[in-house]
C-alpha cells in the first residue's frame, strides 16, 4: 500500500507508480485531457484524492496574484429549492460588492461524501478558487474534511456537521422546529405529521429534532407524529403528503421541512379535497416570496436568506484573508414564526 507521507509530499510520479501509468498520462488525466479515456481519468483523479496529491495553484503561487473567485457547491436537487437559490443570489451579489466572483459547482447526486465528485472538481479548485462555500453537504461529508486537508478555505452555509472544525452559518433550525410545534400545539393539534428533506441533512435533522423534542416534552406520543424523509422539493411534499393523508388515523396538521415541500403538501391536500386550514393546518420553513403571496398565504418560519448570505460572505473572506489565524466560527441566525392563512384550530366533525 502506498504511503501518503505528507512530509515528503505526493508527486505525479507517485500516482503513476501506484496505477502503473506514465507520469505524462497522469498529468494529462488530471488536466482533463480528452485524449485520455474517461475510465483512466477517473482512476487517476480518485487516486489523487485518496493519496493526498495537491497540485500547484498557478493563479496564486506562480503568478502570485489572487483570482478573487470563490466556489459554491450546490446539489442538483437544490435547484428546485427557492430558499437555496435565494441564498446563492445574495452570495453572488454580496461577493461582487467585495469584488469577488462566484463559480457554481453542481453536485449531481447530493452525496458530497463521494470522493469522485471532489476529484472531478479538483482542477478548478486547484487552479482558480480561493475558497469554497458548501450549500450542499451531508452530516458526514467527505468533501469538507478533504478540502480542509488540501488547505482550501471552506465554509458550510445552511448546513452543519458534528464534531468538525469548520466555519458554519445556519438558521436556528432546532428553535424553528420547536416554534412550529408550539404554534400548532397551542392551536390544539395533537396528531401532527412531519414531511422533511433528506435524513442525512443537518437542516432536516435539526428541524425535526426541535419539533419532536417539543412534542415529547408535552407528552404527545411518538405514534401521533409520523415522519417522512425525502428531498426539499414540491414533488416530495406532494408525494409524502398524499401518503400521509391516506392514513386511517389522519393527521390534523403537517410541518414541512421547507416552503418548497409545503407547496407540495398544499397541493396534495387540495387534490384530496381536504380544506386548508379548517381540515388540515400546514406550516413551512424559510419564508420564500411565494409563501407570502395572497394565493398561498403560508404560515412559515422566516430565516432571512439576505442576512444569512451576508454573514456567509464576511466569514468566507475572513477565512481567505487570515487563514488559520481566524478562530473557527459558528453563526446561528435568528428565526421567527410568521402566521398566515394555512393554520387554525383542528376541525371538529
Amino acid at each position: 500500500m502506498f504511503n501518503t507521507d505528507q512530509k515528503n509530499g505526493v508527486l505525479l510520479k507517485d500516482i503513476a507508480a501506484e496505477l502503473k501509468l506514465s507520469t505524462s498520462t497522469v498529468s494529462r488525466a488530471l488536466a482533463g485531457h480528452q485524449a485520455i479515456s474517461q475510465e483512466t481519468r477517473e482512476a487517476v483523479q480518485q487516486a489523487a484524492v485518496s493519496m493526498g496529491y495537491a497540485s500547484n495553484r498557478p493563479g496564486k503561487k506562480k503568478k502570485n496574484l489572487p483570482t478573487r473567485t470563490v466556489g459554491v457547491l450546490l446539489s442538483v436537487d437544490q435547484l428546485h429549492n427557492r430558499f437555496m437559490t435565494m441564498v446563492l443570489e445574495h452570495i453572488h451579489q454580496d461577493m461582487l460588492e467585495f469584488r469577488y466572483h462566484v463559480v457554481v459547482l453542481i453536485d449531481p447526486m447530493n452525496s458530497a461524501n463521494d470522493a469522485g465528485h471532489l476529484s472531478t472538481f479538483r482542477p478548478i479548485i486547484d487552479e482558480y478558487l480561493e475558497g469554497m462555500i458548501l450549500l450542499s453537504a451531508t452530516t458526514d461529508s467527505f468533501m469538507v474534511r478533504e478540502l480542509q486537508r488540501l488547505g482550501v478555505p471552506v465554509l458550510l452555509a445552511v448546513r452543519s456537521m458534528d464534531d468538525s472544525k469548520v466555519d458554519i452559518v445556519e438558521p436556528d433550525n432546532i428553535f424553528g422546529g420547536a416554534e412550529i410545534m408550539r404554534h400548532l400545539y397551542e392551536l390544539g393539534h395533537r396528531r401532527i405529521g412531519l414531511v422533511m428533506g433528506p435524513e442525512n441533512s443537518s437542516t432536516s435533522r435539526d428541524r425535526a429534532k426541535g419539533a419532536l423534542s417539543y412534542l415529547r416534552e408535552r407528552g404527545v406520543p411518538a405514534e401521533n407524529t409520523p415522519v417522512m424523509w425525502n428531498t426539499f422539493s414540491y414533488e416530495s411534499g406532494y408525494s409524502c403528503a398524499s401518503q400521509m393523508l391516506s392514513l386511517q388515523n389522519r393527521v390534523t396538521a403537517i410541518m414541512a421541512g421547507g416552503d418548497s415541500i409545503a407547496l407540495g403538501v398544499l397541493d396534495a391536500a387540495r387534490t384530496k379535497n381536504i380544506d386548508v386550514p379548517s381540515q388540515l393546518s400546514v406550516v413551512g420553513f424559510d419564508n420564500i416570496p411565494l409563501s407570502g403571496s395572497r394565493l398561498i398565504g403560508l404560515t412559515t418560519i422566516d430565516s432571512s436568506a439576505k442576512e444569512l448570505a451576508r454573514v456567509v460572505c464576511r466569514r468566507m473572506l475572513d477565512r481567505i484573508r487570515n487563514g488559520v489565524l481566524t478562530p473557527v466560527t459558528r453563526d446561528v441566525m435568528p428565526v421567527h414564526l410568521i402566521r398566515r392563512d394555512t393554520t387554525s384550530p383542528p376541525w371538529k366533525s
